[in-house]
């Protein structure tokens, strides 16, 4: 869960989001956030495909993962560490109302920004 701070290189080529200008200017106007390097940093993806293998196209699932950016590049896209968080069952696209079914689970990110919960850390056999 450090691999971003104590193990890529920076060569200032592009291989991990921690590369990234957004990565560092975030961390630059959040340096109690990044003071510890344990806090989980995370990446929300979504995109819609027709179920069925194509046969009703009338019907849409969107899946909406989140990506633990802690780990590197080549773990935090694997499926070990993706987590499904909701599924949008639509008959078509959710454009507009998508902010509806994403509303309880940016409701819990906020949470954990602003108030955040204590963590043990099994490998410094420790909390944070």
């Amino acid at each position: 869960m450090k691999w971003h701070d104590e193990g890529h290189t920076n060569d200032g080529k592009l291989r991990h989001p921690a590369d990234s200008l957004a990565w560092k200017t975030f961390d630059s106007l959040h340096p109690n956030f990044t003071s510890e390097p344990r806090n989980v940093r995370l990446g929300l993806a979504s995109d819609g495909f027709t179920s069925f293998k194509m046969m009703d196209k009338r019907h849409s699932i969107w899946p909406v993962v989140l990506m633990t950016y802690n780990l590197p590049p080549w773990d935090c896209m694997k499926k070990p560490y993706l987590m499904l968080s909701l599924l949008i069952p639509s008959p078509s696209s959710p454009e507009s109302s998508i902010d509806f079914y994403l509303e309880p689970l940016i409701d819990e990110l906020k949470e954990l920004w602003e108030k955040g919960f204590e963590t043990y850390d099994a490998s410094s056999k420790q909390f944070f």
